[in-house]
């Protein structure tokens, strides 16, 4: 009978992000940014490697988080329209009635923490790789470095955020 080792399992390292970021959108609603901390190291730290292949500084990990950011960033200027004093109104009759003034402008408050989240990977993201083409081989510069920079840029955007948002 022949043992089943870890090497064997073939898991992508970039899916454990997943449960990360869902501690930190837990962290976000119970208003306790120091669930956030071991959610970031959670989702990104496993990801964080020399390996282009499975790592966040993969240009395919980058093209998803550009896709997703422009998604976001089209979401967010719709409500930020949608929001505004002046041009709700061409806001809710582009959306047949389901965008409100009031339901566009928590919209537009809620996806700020997502935007700035997938921001700052995309960031670390792109300067992993630029790192890696020019052949810089230090290991702690990305697993403990681009980590730190990681949590302390999040850090730092969900605390401006949490004074922006008052529940």
């Amino acid at each position: 009978m022949q043992s089943l080792r870890i090497g064997d399992l073939r898991i992508n390292k970039t899916a454990l992000i997943y449960p990360g970021i869902l501690t930190m959108v837990l962290a976000m609603y119970l208003k306790s940014w120091i669930i956030a901390v071991p959610g970031i190291a959670m989702a990104v730290y496993p990801a964080l490697s020399i390996n282009i292949s499975d790592s966040i500084y993969s240009p395919s990990f980058q093209r998803r988080t550009a896709w997703i950011l422009l998604a976001l960033s089209i979401a967010e200027a719709i409500t930020g329209f949608g929001a505004g004093p002046t041009t709700s109104s061409i806001v809710y009759s582009l959306t047949f009635g389901t965008l409100t003034r009031g339901l566009a402008l928590q919209l537009h408050i809620l996806l700020i923490a997502p935007l700035s989240l997938f921001f700052i990977l995309h960031i670390a993201s792109g300067i992993g790789l630029a790192l890696i083409r020019r052949r810089i081989t230090w290991k702690p510069l990305y697993t403990y470095v681009i980590l730190s920079m990681l949590i302390a840029l999040f850090t730092i955007t969900m605390y401006l955020y949490s004074l922006l948002v008052i529940i």
